[in-house]
Formats: C-alpha cells, sequence, structure tokens
C-alpha cells in the first residue's frame, strides 16, 4: 500500500531575479567630466578674439591720372588709399593703437603714414581715407605708366571681454596693388590685407 502512494515532488528552488545592478559611481564622474570638457571648450572658442579685418577700398594715385591735367605732374606725390576696419567678433570690442600704414615699390619704402588710435565696436565697420606722400624720385619714374605697390598695415590692438581688457596683439597685415593708367586701383574692388605675422606682447 505504500507503494501506492506518490513520492511527494522534490521541492524545486525559487529563482530570483538578480537587481540591476546601478550604475556605477565611475560613470557618472565619466559624464560629468565630460560635460565639464564640452563646456570649457564652447566657453574658450566663445571667448578667443578674432583679428580684426582690413580691406583697401579705393586707391588713387594723381601722378598717373593722365586724364586729370591739374594731378598728372610729377611734383603731386600724394597717395589716396581708403581703408575699411571690420571687427568680426561677437561681444567683443577692438582697442586699435599705434597703426602705421607703409608703402612699398619694388621692396623700397617709397611713403607711410598714421592713424589715430580708436576704439570699435563688435559687429562694426570703421573707414578710414588715408593720404600718404611718397617719396619724388617713385612719382617721377612712375608718370605715363603703372604701377604695383604693397601696402603694409601694422598695429596694436586689445579686445575688451564684458568689463576686462586682454593684453596687446601685435599685428602684422599686407595686400599687393596694381595701380593702372588712370591712377586707380585696378582688378578687384575690395582687396583684403592678409595676415602676415603676429604676435602677444606683455603690457
Amino acid at each position: 500500500m505504500a507503494d501506492d502512494l506518490e513520492e511527494p515532488s522534490q521541492s524545486q528552488p525559487i529563482l530570483q531575479q538578480a537587481p540591476e545592478p546601478e550604475p556605477s559611481i565611475y560613470v557618472w564622474i565619466l559624464q560629468f567630466v565630460s560635460v565639464l570638457i564640452f563646456s570649457s571648450v564652447v566657453i574658450w572658442l566663445c571667448l578667443t578674439p578674432k583679428s580684426p579685418i582690413c580691406f583697401i577700398t579705393h586707391a588713387y594715385v594723381p601722378a598717373l591720372d593722365g586724364g586729370n591735367s591739374t594731378s598728372h605732374r610729377p611734383h603731386n606725390t600724394s597717395i589716396l588709399l581708403n581703408f575699411e576696419f571690420l571687427n568680426p567678433n561677437k561681444r567683443m570690442g577692438i582697442y586699435y593703437k599705434d597703426i602705421c600704414i607703409t608703402l612699398y615699390c619694388s621692396d623700397a619704402v617709397i611713403g607711410s603714414n598714421s592713424l589715430p588710435d580708436f576704439y570699435q565696436g563688435y559687429k562694426k565697420t570703421t573707414a578710414y581715407e588715408v593720404p600718404v606722400s611718397a617719396d619724388l624720385q617713385f612719382c617721377k619714374g612712375i608718370t605715363n605708366g603703372t604701377a604695383r605697390l604693397k601696402v603694409c598695415l601694422g598695429s596694436v590692438v586689445r579686445y575688451k571681454i564684458f568689463r576686462s581688457k586682454t593684453k596687446h596683439h601685435r599685428l602684422f597685415n599686407e595686400a599687393n596693388l596694381r595701380i593702372g593708367s588712370n591712377g586707380r586701383m585696378s582688378g578687384e574692388k575690395n582687396i583684403k590685407l592678409m595676415h602676415h605675422k603676429s604676435k602677444l606682447t606683455k603690457n
């Protein structure tokens, strides 16, 4: 009779689901550091000033203007240059100082002039007309002809970021001009002075 009794079934262990592992503190630290680095890069890019952009919009050499009898004379040594200064920065002003413009012809200096110091707000454009008295021998040599000039512009700038100012940045820019027989700039209308050399100087 005992044989007829069914043996009780063996108990099966109840498998408990393992709790999901909580994110490690190292993962949170890594995420925090990544966000911090990304934010620092964005802030650095926003606060890194861009150099001012300068164009020559017009140039006139009266000694080359054959159609103007009053200016087509060897003793007229004036050269007129029109410049535009552009501040490409957002929320950053620029202080310009010691702006010197030098003209070259065949690697020889033929004249120079300077501009007064000025401040330029962000996203602003400032125009200047600069007369340069050229070397008399140069003007005699180009009468009834054309000329190729190199314009060099050197300046010291400081950037205004919020209420503070950066250190001085010394900038050098240059461009080549072709002056036609009418005494005016030929080719491109607006010639950009290209960045040649820049270095940071202490106060």
